[in-house]
């Protein structure tokens, strides 16, 4: 079994669905490994371990979970000997008939914004068991899936993506039920951006306040006070923004004046 510290406390089996929430990978083992006792994550030297190290962004926030052939499921930093034992269907189905066990010997994260099962079709079969244990019913679970290479590439686009900034601490709701969330990245509620606009006849950059932050349909959106131009005049107009658009607080060009500033200057002229 994988050395591991004594657990004073329960570990936790249960993940709760939260779109702010960091993401969770259960990646399989490799065949290929260091020669000598390491934590896991050190241990396993596969191609797919390659594709996670050359795309995990630092400080990136990433939960992740190792299926081992031989331990069952185990922690990153869990120290491991080196062994020689494959993932067959026979294995496979030793340790589907102790899955409680197995999910018991690590520490699920509390809360995932989605899933990826990454592995042969014989470790997914062995992950998708677990995951429906472990996870919340709305919990979004995605499989790599295709040659070793398309799966390299999945991976590869996954760990891209954890990078990004995220929406968190949610402050309520709409009444329809969709979360409403303080910041986004390093932007809150109440701050003054500048964001793309791209579109016909609009102008590449404008200014907007941001008033509602939420998972909208194409992603982090924004209900926000855009600087904008109606019928030759400026005007404030309240509508939705993609928060992948923003490229810095207002503040930063500080050689473009607000709009109400605008406006009172153009009635002094």
């Amino acid at each position: 079994m994988p050395a591991m510290q004594l657990a004073l406390f329960q570990r936790n089996t249960e993940i709760q669905f939260d779109p702010s929430a960091p993401a969770l990978l259960l990646l399989a083992c490799s065949g290929k490994k260091a020669t000598v006792r390491a934590p896991a994550l050190q241990l396993y030297r596969g191609v797919m371990y390659q594709t996670y190290r050359a795309h995990t962004r630092r400080g990136a926030a990433l939960a992740m979970v190792i299926l081992s052939a031989k331990h069952g499921f185990v922690a990153p930093d869990d120290t491991l000997d080196p062994y020689d034992l494959r993932m067959t269907t026979a294995r496979a189905d030793e340790l589907l008939a102790r899955l409680d066990q197995s999910i018991t010997q690590v520490a699920w994260p509390r809360r995932a914004s989605r899933v990826l099962l990454a592995g042969g079709q014989t470790y997914r079969r062995v992950m998708r068991a677990a995951i429906g244990l472990v996870g919340a019913p709305h919990l979004p679970i995605e499989e790599v899936c295709g040659g070793i290479g398309y799966q390299r590439s999945q991976l590869a686009n996954f760990l891209a993506e954890q990078g990004r900034p995220a929406l968190a601490d949610q402050i309520g709701s709409h009444p329809n039920g969709q979360p409403l969330y303080r910041r986004y990245g390093v932007y809150a509620v109440g701050d003054s951006v500048l964001f793309n606009d791209p579109g016909p006849g609009r102008l590449a950059l404008k200014r907007a306040v941001l008033r509602e932050l939420f998972d909208g349909p194409a992603g982090p959106t924004a209900c926000a006070d855009v600087d904008d131009t109606v019928a030759g005049r400026p005007r404030v107009v309240s509508r939705w923004i993609s928060l992948a658009g923003i490229r810095c607080r207002a503040e930063a060009l500080a050689d473009r004046p607000p709009l109400l500033e605008a406006m009172a200057a153009s009635k002094m002229r």
